[in-house]
């Protein structure tokens, strides 16, 4: 091949790159400057060099931050994918692993609580995998730390990701066969005069659910205990310490052990979309990607 006639296509600075990408995602300049170890107005230089290369403006600079431009939104979903795939072919070649890493990370009580009891079954159809699993509240960056999927907690508000919402979720009332015994609850105003124990962390909370179901809650509500991790919660209904309201996925194993029962029937349910799986467009062509959120739709499935 002549390698003349090749047309040769102006690329732009790597580090201007990265500088954009962090500041897009994390939406902030100082931000930006912490992750990549740089200085904020080294951060600052690298992006408006590239939007002069560009001829293009990337942000729009205000009081609340940096915000993406409509160009500097299809260029983000652009060259994600591919600094992510210079990051993981980068460190391949680096680290010589002997087998192909799945790396996730997750929320850690969907972790403790849900994934953790089901991966060994992941791990025995897919053993030419090494998974690293990793649990925090933290919205990573795919790129910096080279995360194949997250599984995200909250309320859907990510952009330039693919995402998958995990279905079959819902939340509801618990609480150990002893203090049930101990208390009578007959009737949702009962729960007023019982033990209640908040979950800081679970999208719809005692409040939502009272709202939900109607019940009066004027003069406010009292807890027993307050955690901010789901399985803590869990952990202290299951000693017997008050009653909980929490998703079927995280409280499963519970309720086949019969360490916790539902307090009413399936009408006071309610229905919640409270995690994702998330990743990047480019990692859809990632057969490893595709195994996982596959089998995770077998196991969601199964648990109807």
């Amino acid at each position: 091949m002549n390698m003349s006639n090749i047309k040769k296509v102006a690329i732009p600075p790597i580090k201007s790159i990265q500088a954009f990408e962090q500041a897009a995602q994390l939406g902030s300049i100082v931000k930006a400057a912490e992750s990549l170890s740089i200085t904020p107005s080294a951060v600052s230089h690298q992006i408006a060099g590239l939007e002069s290369f560009l001829n293009k403006k990337l942000f729009y600079r205000t009081g609340r931050g940096m915000i993406l431009t409509g160009t500097g939104e299809k260029y983000l979903d652009a060259i994600s994918g591919a600094l992510h795939t210079i990051n993981a072919a980068t460190s391949n070649i680096i680290e010589k692993q002997e087998k192909e890493i799945l790396s996730i990370h997750t929320s850690p009580s969907f972790g403790l609580l849900y994934l953790l009891p089901r991966i060994e079954k992941f791990k025995k159809q897919y053993n030419e995998l090494q998974i690293n699993l990793t649990c925090s509240y933290e919205n990573i960056q795919f790129n910096l730390d080279q995360v194949d999927i997250d599984i995200r907690h909250g309320h859907f508000s990510w952009k330039n990701l693919s995402v998958l919402p995990i279905k079959n979720e819902y939340v509801t009332v618990l609480a150990h066969p002893s203090f049930l015994a101990k208390n009578k609850i007959k009737s949702p105003e009962d729960l007023l005069k019982n033990n209640l124990i908040l979950s800081q962390s679970a999208l719809i909370q005692w409040p939502q659910w009272f709202a939900h179901h109607n019940i009066n809650i004027s003069q406010g509500l009292t807890y027993a205990f307050s955690f901010d991790r789901s399985y803590m919660s869990c952990e202290a209904a299951k000693q017997g310490l008050g009653l909980i309201i929490e998703s079927n996925l995280l409280t499963n194993s519970y309720l086949k052990s019969g360490d916790l029962i539902p307090v009413f029937d399936e009408t006071f349910n309610i229905p919640i979309n409270a995690h994702y799986i998330t990743f990047p467009h480019s990692h859809k062509k990632y057969t490893k990607v595709q195994y996982f959120i596959d089998w995770l739709n077998t196991e969601l499935n199964a648990q109807q």
